[in-house]
């Protein structure tokens, strides 16, 4: 992994999620490539952000303009015109697609399907109401569910940016829930070498579940694949608590 892609329509949410991008890069030491859906202004892209070529020759030697860092790189609307989110991502080595979102969960879904649907990195859905913070990752999933590839890319992840990770083990709906010291023995036979801890929730209502994690366990991302319940909940949630404090927080979606 050597960049986050930033998909920007200037708008504020992508100017948070561009902001959100820089704070990560430099704790993951990536850099950041942004492309726009909208012509983008002159001054953006002449101010904020480097030429493409010093991404591809490394180098880069220009000041910081408003807080955006020498390592965020901009493409052109019109040099990316006809190319794909999954080319750019196999060009520039993309690890995570950042996606500033706002309004109703409805309209965040419909937006991150078309990205999820080709590509197959994870999608970062940053809502243009929260700040950069980075302590506490939660892995939203049934444990019988639970991917390899996603624990693996947490593993990584907490190490390169020194934040702790759990599993949140939530029952699918449909399956009965998990004895603790079976779901031990389950999590330990097959995460027990990752840097990943384990919690077994029995709480049917996930949105409950959410409160919790957020509020008094300080969870600031949520990492969850696409298409599942738990991910569903967290829409819902999202609009049944509008305007709340902590009622927004960065998903990272993984594509099924």
């Amino acid at each position: 992994m050597k960049s986050i892609l930033v998909i920007h329509n200037l708008k504020s949410e992508s100017r948070n999620a561009l902001a959100y991008a820089s704070e990560l890069s430099e704790k993951l030491n990536v850099k950041v490539v942004v492309t726009y859906t909208v012509p983008e202004s002159r001054s953006l892209s002449a101010q904020q952000t480097v030429p493409e070529d010093s991404f591809l020759h490394d180098e880069v030697n220009v000041h910081e303009h408003n807080h955006v860092a020498d390592h965020v790189i901009s493409l052109s609307y019109i040099d990316t015109l006809g190319m794909s989110i999954h080319e750019l991502t196999v060009k520039y080595d993309t690890g995570i697609i950042i996606k500033g979102v706002s309004g109703t969960a409805q309209a965040i879904n419909e937006e991150l399907k078309t990205i999820l649907h080709h590509t197959s990195c994870p999608v970062l859905a940053v809502p243009e109401d929260v700040n950069f913070s980075l302590r506490n990752i939660g892995y939203l999933t049934d444990l019988r569910f639970a991917k390899k590839n996603i624990t693996c890319f947490i593993n990584q992840f907490t190490s390169s940016t020194n934040t702790k990770a759990k599993l949140f083990n939530v029952a699918e709906l449909g399956v009965p829930h998990m004895h603790d010291a079976y779901a031990q023995t389950v999590f330990a036979q097959s995460f027990g070498n990752y840097n990943l801890g384990l919690m077994n929730i029995r709480e049917r209502e996930v949105a409950k579940t959410i409160d919790v994690l957020t509020n008094i366990m300080q969870v600031d991302l949520f990492v969850l694949s696409n298409r599942s319940s738990q991910l569903n909940a967290v829409w819902e949630h999202y609009d049944a608590h509008a305007g709340q404090p902590h009622a927004h927080f960065p998903v990272l979606i993984f594509p099924c």
